[in-house]
């Protein structure tokens, strides 16, 4: 994986990994019992039982382990986004709700805690990673990338928090039909501002 500006720093070791995830289990754990602000590592080293300096081997303080579990899950939906034949935009979002849907507890618990600026600076930095390996958009002035990008992000991030609060009513193939519509809508209404 890409190096990160996160404050975590975790080998790719099966161990450490491990660890990772007993301490993202923990805090889950903590997270039912207390709120997010009053969570102490001491709290972490009880109920994942990893030591604290295995705990600061790998993290620096307690939200490091919600970027680090957001941050993975993007990278598996983006950065290891590989299709046998990559059909476009709407495919590419077909694939990452498709994902959402049977991940989507660590979104569901940082809009529980109010913390989406992780899911934004997650989709950010491997939505970069996606855009490296299939290149810049065809006709998009570079100047213009990071804005695209970061329209993108806010739109996609949206449209998860839309439906995990809405109850998770709509598949994968609904959300892409929504957006094909919204689409649809913003052509037509742009058209018919240039006609004017």
């Amino acid at each position: 994986m890409k190096e990160n500006a996160f404050m975590y720093h975790i080998s790719n070791d099966k161990r450490a990994i491990q660890s990772s995830e007993l301490i993202y289990n923990g805090l889950l754990e903590c997270i039912e019992k207390k709120p997010f602000d009053q969570i102490t590592i001491s709290d972490l080293q009880k109920a994942s039982g990893v030591a604290r300096s295995t705990f600061y081997r790998a993290f620096d303080n307690i939200s490091d382990v919600l970027y680090w579990k957001c941050d993975t899950c993007f990278y598996e939906v983006l950065g290891k986004y590989r299709p046998k034949l990559f059909q476009g935009e709407l495919d590419l979002a077909r694939h990452y709700f498709q994902y959402w849907m049977n991940h989507s507890d660590i979104l569901e618990l940082l809009i529980q805690i109010n913390r989406q600026d992780i899911i934004y600076a997650c989709h950010m930095k491997n939505a970069e990673l996606l855009q490296e390996r299939f290149g810049k958009i065809p006709g998009l002035h570079i100047k213009h990338g990071n804005y695209f990008m970061a329209i993108r992000t806010g739109f996609t991030i949206s449209i998860l928090t839309t439906w995990l609060k809405g109850g998770r009513k709509e598949s994968a193939d609904e959300l892409v039909k929504i957006i094909e519509e919204q689409i649809g809508f913003l052509v037509k209404s742009i058209t018919k501002a240039c006609e004017l």
